[in-house]
């Protein structure tokens, strides 16, 4: 998966929370990237964002992956400020 940059880097500690992939996890995260992918479709078209087409292709396969059950890691890594 690619990792959209639309602003500078953050120089903020990058925090991690991993998940077990479990059919639970990969069912709620398999309807949470819907949900992103809706919402980022909308204000792309709106454009109130920018975002790369390589973003939407990525929210695909998870999506996809997640809906098999196929996922074998889940670690969400952010950066706050």
């Amino acid at each position: 998966m690619t990792t959209p940059t639309t602003e500078p880097e953050s120089t903020g500690e990058t925090e991690t929370v991993e998940l077990p992939a479990t059919e639970t996890v990969q069912r709620a995260l398999h309807e949470a990237t819907a949900h992103l992918y809706d919402e980022l479709a909308v204000a792309s078209a709106d454009e109130t964002a920018e975002l790369p087409p390589a973003v939407f292709d990525d929210l695909e396969e998870l999506y996809v992956a997640t809906a098999e059950d196929s996922v074998t890691t889940v670690r969400i890594s952010y950066e706050r400020e």
